[in-house]
């Protein structure tokens, strides 16, 4: 659960300081005062990057050389501080007053997500927005997925770059193996989640979105055949085209109304309410499998949302139990929200409310 937080030339905020309720705190101000930048911050020290922007160095602050992002944490460790700060194109961090040797030594203890205006895209874009999503639930309830992951990335690059090579078809050799047990092991722990998640979704979606909503997962090469069979039926088209086309990094996740492709049956709100059901679906598989349960952060949804579907959403996000951080243009906009903590934000400055 994240305490506190302070925010150092991030965006269009200077310097922020805020202490956090445990359960509920609410962001007021106008738009472009900074309260979505408060959240990218936020998201950016759980993930390591943005959910606005690719590149960190344009979340500096005009005019600045670095940005910094301080939490207070209360962990099953205790309280404990996590940091990251980005300068002169690189991105440093620690816990616990130490180093870290990635983004996933903060994850790891901070669990966060958000549901923003953008979080339909999850169902009508491209399969890496979910994959990214699926892996990093799966990595919150089965802590070994990250060494296989990175494992098979690090065959997968290898992988590659021998088909780039005059000597691709010897090379490939050396890292088939590699590559199809730690792959394996991505898949079965992927297959292990989203069965575990499916119920979960199932009850949230229709009530959110509807009856006969489901989500498959897609693993990424064909199902009659198993890694090393479709490595070896892709051979010519890999050493064509110079890269891999089947493995766990072509997975996908698919969101079925009635049997039907959801992004060809629903509107763009119901896009987004479908999205935000597998996001919390997420949040309360987590809380049954034991994991560490998750920040959530809600980015002005009165404003993206009709009252009939925002109450669908509040009142479902109330039997989660999730620390919320939501922002609102209007203290209306947190009705249905018992808020414990209120911030006003102005410019890029942020004052605690009574």
């Amino acid at each position: 659960m994240l305490t506190a937080i302070t925010v150092d030339n991030f965006r269009c905020i200077e310097h922020a300081s805020l202490d956090f309720d445990s359960r509920s705190t609410g962001i007021i101000g106008d738009n472009a005062s900074g309260k979505t930048s408060l959240l990218e911050a936020i998201y950016f020290l759980g993930h390591g990057r943005s959910f606005r922007s690719a590149q960190a160095e344009k979340l500096k602050r005009e005019g600045t050389n670095y940005f910094r992002v301080v939490g207070r944490l209360a962990t099953h460790r205790g309280l404990l501080t996590a940091g990251l700060e980005h300068t002169q194109g690189r991105t440093q961090g620690q816990l616990a007053g130490q180093g870290i040797s990635g983004i996933a030594d903060i994850a790891e203890v901070l669990p966060l997500q958000i549901i923003d205006p953008g979080v339909h895209r999850l169902v009508e874009e491209g399969s890496a927005r979910r994959r990214r999503l699926m892996d990093w639930g799966v990595f919150h309830v089965k802590r070994e997925f990250l060494g296989y992951w990175r494992r098979y990335q690090r065959a997968l690059s290898q992988r590659n770059a021998a088909l780039r090579t005059a000597q691709a078809e010897e090379l490939l050799h050396a890292w088939d193996q590699d590559f199809c047990s730690a792959g394996l092991e991505v898949d079965r722990l992927r297959t292990f989640y989203v069965d575990q998640l499916r119920p979960h979704f199932e009850a949230l979606a229709a009530r959110l979105v509807g009856p006969g909503t489901t989500v498959v997962y897609r693993r990424g090469w064909p199902a009659e055949a198993d890694l090393r069979q479709a490595l070896h039926d892709s051979i010519s088209r890999d050493l064509r085209l110079k890269t891999t086309h089947v493995g766990p990094h072509r997975a996908d996740l698919s969101f079925l109304v009635d049997g039907t492709p959801a992004r060809d049956r629903v509107s763009r709100g119901q896009q987004k309410m479908l999205a935000a059901a597998f996001i919390l679906s997420q949040l309360q598989c987590h809380t049954a499998l034991g994991a560490t349960p998750t920040t959530l952060m809600l980015d002005d949804p009165a404003a993206e949302l009709d009252v009939d579907n925002l109450g669908k959403l509040l009142l479902a996000i109330a039997e989660i139990p999730s620390q919320l951080i939501v922002t609102s243009v209007h203290e209306r906009g947190l009705k249905g929200i018992e808020i414990g903590r209120r911030f006003h934000v102005k410019q890029g400055n942020f004052g605690s409310m009574v």
